[in-house]
């Protein structure tokens, strides 16, 4: 795959709007080039574009917001021109409630809305909605919040339909407490003459005068509903027959269009005073209890499918939780954790899925969980978003850093329903603050040694100068007198000479002057330079050189500089009357030259910092050897100049230390002669 296809990879499972990305010339846009978007959004953007969950994320403090193929049909007719948008200008009409929140999660917060309710412009009317979402930072390589990301379900059928069945299920009340409406009729099997009260006439729009002076059954069978007219007749004729109950529900068409439902029901019977036989009964106007029946399976079913698809989106939810880098937790009100997502697992190398007996508090660093605990606790009492920093297990059986967050979903109560939150690993974030910290101890040292060893050479310089210029001296004690002025300025100049050599070379200044060098010669030169100091202080020097040994391509004022600086350094540090040996080899086309003493050697904790600038102080409480602690930290800038390596090795404080310089060894002759094998210097 070419640099170019990378470049655009995480748009190829995107679809349409992954197309719509990659396409599209941002060079006018305030996020610059494709090319040149950050590695996190190109990320961040790859995840969100190949989830099927409704997301969008906006990128930078101008919050420009992308969204995926999922989020389209939410914005309706904002959807041709929201890509790479401002948010508050995409949602002008929410951005006074939710621009807040998002300013928080830029904090770094998160946030989750449950059922949340608003009004969009999505189309040519305002229009109610309903939202359930998630607000979450999207932080770059550094650990900095760079954007937010936002997974959303548009719950508005989910929560109309529970609405609608609420009414409908008052409406079924209502129409239950007017069953009163019930008219009465009455058909002679002697004269099949029919007769019914007021409100049976109104239901079947009979004249009541009509109904009341007895007609024909006829004019009222005549009104049912042309589907349900046979089936009613056959019921009247079986009671009838039969003398059984007759019970039985049918329409009647109304002028208004609409039919209105009867339930029927009545028997044969004998008058008491007559003894004359009648079919008679009662009809009930049901049609609100029909209506709101079939309002009642009609909400049913839409709640059912809403329900439906609320499970469908939650599967979804989880599957996207199961994309992000973060670990993501959920627990209920009461704080009961029940929900990880895969990335605890991966993280923390534990089996999944999660066991029904599955404790947390085992991979949390025992130092923390007290105060981890205390906090959750704190967070359910109060109803507050939960924020703590804590060690967690890693898989590798380190305990690392993370941020553990949480907030809750609050119910119209004011009481926390479910907690949702997020671990975030920030051991290295963590690390290099407590490298910075140490680096800025140690330049504050650093400072003050050489405030101390630059004011040194000033008093005696100072008073002799004073001296001078009382002009009491004779000679000598001029000659003297200017001596020290000389040596000290000379102390002063060496000490500048390195400030000056580490600032060049760790600015890549320096340039080497590079010839075939001899390391016997570099070795004289450099024992000549320190021979002053291993004098002043009594050690025994050893040379241990082969005969034969190949040249190395280098600078040799720069490679005297390196030796002269181990030796000095050997030389300090070591008591009076020590021994120091440098030894000379040559294999595998690299030459490797030892310096070892058996001086104060170096503490455990001190040795991996040894190569770095300032750390001179750290080795000799006392100060008494001088110098700016730099010296080391010239060496490996000049050694890896030259293409080589140089490492230190001690046993611990009193057990004397090692310094190895290793170079590539150059081309041609090999070197014959002096100092030999075993000379001592």
């Amino acid at each position: 795959m070419t640099d170019q296809h990378q470049l655009f990879a995480f748009t190829l499972n995107g679809g349409a709007t992954g197309a719509r990305i990659r396409d599209r010339d941002w060079s006018g846009h305030p996020l610059g080039p494709l090319p040149q978007w950050p590695a996190a959004l190109r990320t961040t953007l790859g995840i969100m574009l190949g989830s099927s969950f409704p997301t969008f994320v906006t990128w930078g403090d101008g919050y420009h917001l992308f969204h995926n193929d999922a989020y389209v049909p939410m914005l309706g007719k904002k959807a041709g021109g929201a890509l790479g948008l401002p948010y508050p200008e995409i949602w002008s009409e929410v951005w006074n409630d939710l621009g807040p929140y998002a300013a928080r999660v830029m904090a770094g917060e998160s946030f989750f809305f449950e059922n949340y309710a608003t009004t969009l412009y999505r189309g040519d009317e305002p229009e109610a909605a309903w939202f359930t979402f998630s607000f979450s930072p999207v932080r770059d390589e550094a650990g900095t919040v760079r954007g937010l990301m936002c997974t959303v379900i548009e719950v508005t059928d989910k929560v109309l339909a529970l609405a609608r069945h609420k009414e409908a299920e008052e409406r079924l009340a209502l129409s239950l407490e007017a069953s009163g409406n019930i008219g009465i009729w009455s058909f002679d099997l002697e004269t099949a003459a029919t007769y019914v009260d007021e409100r049976f006439a109104r239901m079947f729009q009979v004249d009541a005068a009509i109904a009341r002076s007895g007609t024909e059954l006829a004019r009222f069978t005549d009104m049912i509903h042309g589907e349900d007219r046979a089936r009613v007749l056959a019921a009247i004729d079986n009671a009838i027959l039969t003398e059984t109950l007759y019970d039985i529900e049918y329409r009647i068409p109304q002028r208004s269009g609409l039919d209105a439902w009867v339930n029927a029901r009545g028997k044969v019977f004998a008058d008491p005073g007559t003894g004359r036989r009648k079919f008679a009964g009662i009809a009930v106007d049901i049609t609100d209890h029909k209506l709101a029946e079939e309002r009642r399976i009609a909400s049913e079913r839409a709640a059912a499918e809403a329900s439906m698809r609320a499970a469908e989106s939650e599967t979804r939810f989880r599957l996207m939780a199961d994309d992000i880098p973060q670990i993501v937790w959920a627990a209920d009100g009461a704080g009961v954790n029940d929900y990880v997502n895969t990335r605890w697992f991966e993280y923390t190398g534990e089996p999944g899925p999660r066991r029904p007996d599955w404790d947390w508090r085992p991979a949390i660093h025992p130092d923390d969980l007290p105060l981890l605990e205390n906090a959750w606790l704190a967070s359910i009492a109060s109803g507050q978003r939960f924020e703590i920093e804590h060690r967690l297990r890693h898989h590798s059986g380190q305990f690392r850093w993370v941020l553990n967050r949480a907030v809750p979903s609050i119910d119209a109560h004011g009481q926390a329903t479910r907690w949702l939150g997020t671990l975030t690993d920030i051991h290295d974030k963590k690390a290099g603050e407590d490298e910075l910290r140490m680096q800025s101890r140690r330049k504050d040292e650093f400072l003050a040694m050489l405030a101390h060893e630059l004011r040194n050479p000033l008093a005696p310089i100072s008073t002799a100068a004073h001296m001078l210029a009382l002009g009491r001296f004779d000679a000598r004690q001029v000659q003297t007198t200017s001596e020290v002025i000389v040596r000290q300025v000379r102390h002063m100049t060496s000490l500048v000479d390195d400030l000056l050599d580490v600032s060049r070379v760790t600015r890549g200044l320096v340039e080497l002057e590079l010839d075939a060098v001899d390391i016997p010669t570099v070795l004289a030169s450099a024992v000549e330079q320190v021979r002053p100091l291993l004098d002043a202080r009594g050690h025994a020097l050893a040379l241990d050189v082969p005969d034969t040994l190949p040249p190395v391509t280098g600078d040799r004022v720069r490679l005297v500089q390196i030796v002269t600086n181990l030796l000095n350094n050997a030389a300090k540090y070591t008591p009076p009357g020590g021994a120091i040996a440098v030894a000379v080899s040559a294999a595998a086309g690299k030459v490797v030259v030892e310096v070892r003493d058996n001086g104060v050697g170096i503490a455990a904790d001190v040795l991996p910092h040894v190569f770095e600038l300032f750390t001179q102080a750290e080795r000799t409480p006392d100060r008494s050897q001088g110098g700016l602690g730099i010296g080391l930290a010239l060496v490996q800038s000049l050694v890896q100049l030259h293409g080589g390596t140089v490492s230190a090795c001690s046993g611990g404080l009193g057990q004397g230390s090692t310094f190895t310089v290793t170079l590539p060894a150059g081309r041609g002759g090999c070197h014959t002669g002096r100092p030999r094998q075993g000379d001592e210097l």
